[in-house]
């Protein structure tokens, strides 16, 4: 059975490097989920997210990472 995993971050507020560093923690986090829950060969699929709000994508929003992946 295929399954799936989303890890979401709000990042509201958040510019440059702030921003960036809460993305690769949440990044982390799905590694560790693979590591501990997982076997590499179920991985099917890793997708990352960015919904903005506000005005030019300016204030942040959500950043959102999903995996795919064969439940047995």
């Amino acid at each position: 059975m295929m399954v799936h995993k989303t890890f979401t971050e709000l990042t509201v507020g958040l510019t440059g490097q702030a921003a960036l560093a809460k993305q690769e923690k949440l990044r982390e986090k799905v590694e560790e989920f693979i590591a501990n829950e997982l076997n590499d060969e179920d991985v099917i699929n890793i997708t990352e997210t960015i919904m903005s709000i506000g005005r030019l994508f300016s204030i942040g929003g959500l950043f959102s990472v999903t995996i795919w992946y064969r439940k047995r």
